[in-house]
């Protein structure tokens, strides 16, 4: 059984379906590694949830069969990323959080390895009600129907300032000037129109294609009702002027 376990997480990575049965099988795995982690009772409702289930994705991302069982390579990811939060945690006490640049990719990997995902679920404890937390939650499924998770983010987000500035030329593009009706094409379809989108924004197809869920993402957020995640998507609205 361990090793259909390996092969599943291994073909996971590439297949959505399978990423899903994997997450819905392992809630309970998610959850008692979330409390093994931090000493206390942990339900869905808390952030050490959505931070244990991030590690279980990533985990389905970077495994490979040389790293040993699945199981518990994903358990000892989760504990480490907890722990890493938890630490994170006790610097914000004493300074303001400086990662949510990263969403903007200003910056470069090493400097924030918990990336976009980790970004805006830190910023929510700096708010007293839960209206991040809902936006977070409302996103992720949204993303879920395109065929990626809000979290996946972590790994597809530009991290160089030219990089950002033409992945924020093209959204904008999106936004000001792209005929409506290939706007709910790809509200439809789920699926970004790389070919049409580098014609008409003169980012190249390449950049557009790479970053493409970052792109899809960017759209959705700003077209939709997301105030508190929009705010670090702001720069996108603001006209290049280097």
């Amino acid at each position: 059984m361990t090793t259909t376990l390996n092969e599943r997480a291994v073909r996971a990575a590439t297949d959505n379906r399978i990423r899903e049965e994997l997450i819905t099988e392992h809630e309970q795995t998610i959850l008692r590694s979330a409390c093994t982690a931090t000493h206390r009772y942990i339900t869905k409702s808390d952030d050490e949830w959505s931070i244990a289930l991030c590690a279980f994705s990533k985990a389905i991302d970077v495994y490979s069969a040389e790293k040993g069982d699945f199981l518990p390579f994903a358990q000892m990811l989760m504990k480490r990323e907890l722990i890493d939060y938890y630490r994170s945690q006790k610097n914000a006490l004493r300074e303001v959080p400086t990662a949510p640049h990263i969403m903007e990719g200003n910056g470069e990997p090493e400097e924030d390895p918990d990336g976009v995902y980790f970004a805006v679920v830190r910023s929510s404890k700096e708010k007293s009600d839960r209206s991040m937390k809902d936006e977070i939650t409302a996103a992720n499924e949204m993303l879920m129907t395109y065929g990626f998770r809000f979290f996946d983010l972590t790994e597809c987000s530009p991290q160089q300032d030219k990089t950002r500035r033409e992945c924020a030329k093209a959204a904008r593009y999106m936004l000001d000037q792209y005929p409506p009706e290939l706007i709910e094409e790809l509200v439809r379809k789920k699926k970004l129109p790389v070919k049409a989108l580098a014609k008409g924004s003169g980012v190249s197809k390449k950049t557009i294609d790479r970053y493409r869920k970052y792109l899809i993402m960017a759209v959705l957020i700003l077209r939709g009702d997301y105030p508190h995640i929009a705010e670090y998507l702001k720069f996108v609205r603001e006209e290049d002027t280097k």
